[in-house]
């Protein structure tokens, strides 16, 4: 059992690959808001991340996506994060020291670092995974709790159809 609740910034990307059900990535994503869900980490976000990631996520239906959104990101014990001065000016100097080409990106690790979270949990390329920045991990999507049988039915989950496009059957 961890000694505390790790705190964790899960990225935009996270939750997209969870919206789209992009293959290879959906179900640790999903793990990992699970784990928030239930309460296992601490989720620490910059309210950039709910504009970036509800409105990313492919042709699904909007108000599936404000649902999943939702369940995921207003999760009681959530910990909210405003962009300021210092975040801005730590994202700038992470943006030129890693190569961030995304200005988000930029901002949602410097939120993470300015948080004192011990992980941020991404899968876009951009990001130097296994360093550590400060005091915090940059990891992809992995179990950082204790194992529950949550983990294991996401395992065993199908792989899923890409959610349905609004565009026409071609003739």
């Amino acid at each position: 059992m961890p000694a505390r609740t790790p705190r964790v910034y899960v990225d935009a990307c996270v939750y997209v690959n969870v919206l789209k059900h992009e293959a290879g990535f959906w179900r640790d994503a999903l793990k990992v808001l699970v784990a928030v869900e239930r309460g296992d980490i601490t989720l620490v976000a910059s309210r950039l991340l709910v504009v970036e990631a509800g409105r990313f996520a492919g042709d699904r239906d909007r108000s599936a996506v404000d649902e999943q959104m939702r369940r995921y990101l207003e999760v009681p014990g959530t910990e909210w994060a405003e962009l300021d001065l210092i975040v801005s000016r730590e994202a700038r100097r992470l943006s030129w020291e890693h190569q961030l080409r995304d200005a988000g990106d930029a901002v949602h690790l410097a939120t993470a670092l300015r948080r004192r979270c011990d992980y941020f949990v991404s899968n876009d390329k951009a990001f130097p995974y296994g360093s550590t920045l400060d005091h915090t991990k940059i990891v992809r999507p992995q179990v950082l709790w204790d194992s529950t049988t949550d983990d294991v039915t996401i395992d065993d989950m199908p792989d899923l159809e890409p959610p349905p496009s609004d565009a026409a059957p071609e003739a």
